[in-house]
């Protein structure tokens, strides 16, 4: 039986110029008749189909292309390569969805902690400062394992680190830094070259004090703003820090909760120890 172009591009559920470009890749090859009209097989069926299918799949024109008038091992070889991406692909989806499932929980905890505070022990982390206050740290040393935390590693964390000795002199000077999980290392399989950089930094896993900042979104470069959020911060948990018998036991750092909303969110961690332990 044969087709006219409208009548092919109905059955299969498309455009008559995708029949025409595929027709112009040489995956099909119409007939014409006297008047010039375009007439297809029924054997252009079942191809165009599985090529829908094969572009389903990931497969690019050019991929395609290479499949036709290959030998069938060629067209294994072509194929297996496609399933090693795919394969890949889902390691990679594997990863965001576990970041992802980790915001979603810090969503969650921000809201359900509101202004109160909550002790416990914080999971060692590494990070690499970008930051120093309103200046960009750009060695190239430093951006090796800078952009390996950003373009290499799936699950990162946005951070603020404050150094114990300015909070403690009531200097807000913050350092922001991108960071990671040491527990996590081995399972995204980053490159030791990264890790061992003298610019990774490592937050040991403490005995913190968690609470929350919220300031205007509005506010995301307005140092004062800031300023006056963690001072009003400092001032709610210094009677805590009092009835807990604590002090300040290393750099505060704040966990990006929300960046891109109408405010920016941060769960904050604090080191703490007991004021008759020894230092």
């Amino acid at each position: 039986m044969k087709y006219k172009i409208n009548k092919l591009a109905k059955i299969l559920g498309v455009t008559t110029n995708t029949i025409r470009r595929y027709e112009k890749m040489g995956y099909i090859v119409p007939e014409r008749d006297e008047s010039d009209y375009r007439w297809y097989n029924e054997s252009d069926v079942p191809k165009i189909a599985n090529i829908r299918l094969l572009r389903k799949t990931g497969f690019t024109h050019q991929d395609i292309e290479m499949f036709l008038g290959n030998s069938r091992s060629e067209i294994k070889s072509i194929s297996r390569k496609r399933l090693d991406e795919i394969d890949e692909e889902m390691r990679r989806l594997k990863y965001l969805r576990h970041w992802l499932k980790d915001n979603i929980q810090l969503l969650d905890t921000f809201d359900e902690m509101g202004d109160g505070f909550v002790t416990r022990e914080n999971r060692t982390t590494l990070y690499v400062i970008y930051s120093d206050g309103e200046d960009l740290l750009c060695e190239e040393e430093r951006l090796e394992p800078l952009h390996g935390f950003l373009y290499r590693v799936e699950e990162v964390q946005l951070i603020t680190v404050y150094k114990q000795e300015d909070v403690e002199n009531g200097v807000i000077r913050p350092h922001y830094a991108l960071a990671i999980k040491e527990k996590d290392i081995e399972r995204l399989e980053i490159p030791k070259e990264i890790i061992d950089s003298p610019y990774v930094e490592v937050y040991p896993c403490k005995t913190c004090v968690y609470g929350t900042i919220s300031i205007p979104a509005v506010d995301i470069d307005n140092y004062d703003a800031q300023r006056e959020a963690i001072m009003e911060f400092k001032e709610r948990l210094t009677p805590y820090l009092e009835e807990n018998s604590f002090v300040l036991d290393g750099d505060v750092a704040a966990y990006v909760v929300e960046l891109l909303g109408s405010t920016i969110d941060y769960l904050i961690c604090v080191p703490v120890r007991k004021k008759d332990e020894d230092v």
